[in-house]
C-alpha cells in the first residue's frame, strides 16, 4: 500500500463516520427529540460525541503515520461490533481489517526506514 492509497483510505473512513455520527447526533437531538425519551437523547448525543472525538484522533494520528491511530481505528470498529446491528456489525469488521493492513502498512515502512539507515551506517563505517 503506498502512502497515497494509504491517506486516501484514512480520509475517506474518517468521513464515512464523521458523516454517520454528525447524522445520527442531529437525527436524535435536532429533527425528532420527540420520538425518544430524554435519556436515550442524552446517551445517543453522548456516544455520537465520544465517537466523533475518536473518529478525530483516529484521523489525525493516523495521517502522521502513528501506529496508535489504527489501534485506535480498530477500537472504534470494535464498538462499532458491539451495537448489535448487521450494517454496523459488517461496517466494524471491514474497518478492523483496514486498519490492520494500515498497521501492517506503517511497521513494513519502519522497517524499510531502520534498513536504509543501517545500509548507510555501514557504507559510512567503510
Amino acid at each position: 500500500m503506498n502512502e497515497k492509497k494509504y491517506k486516501s483510505l484514512v480520509v475517506i473512513w474518517g468521513a464515512i463516520f464523521l458523516i454517520l455520527h454528525a447524522i445520527s447526533l442531529v437525527y436524535v437531538v435536532g429533527i425528532n427529540p420527540n420520538g425518544y425519551t430524554y435519556m436515550e437523547r442524552l446517551i445517543t448525543a453522548f456516544v455520537a460525541v465520544i465517537m466523533l472525538a475518536l473518529v478525530i484522533i483516529y484521523m489525525v494520528l493516523s495521517l502522521k503515520k502513528k501506529p496508535a491511530g489504527p489501534v485506535i481505528g480498530m477500537i472504534i470498529g470494535a464498538a462499532y461490533i458491539v451495537s448489535l446491528t448487521i450494517i454496523d456489525f459488517i461496517i466494524g469488521i471491514c474497518f478492523i481489517i483496514s486498519c490492520a493492513g494500515m498497521l501492517k502498512m506503517l511497521n513494513l515502512g519502519k522497517e524499510q526506514k531502520t534498513k536504509a539507515v543501517k545500509e548507510s551506517k555501514e557504507q559510512k563505517e567503510n
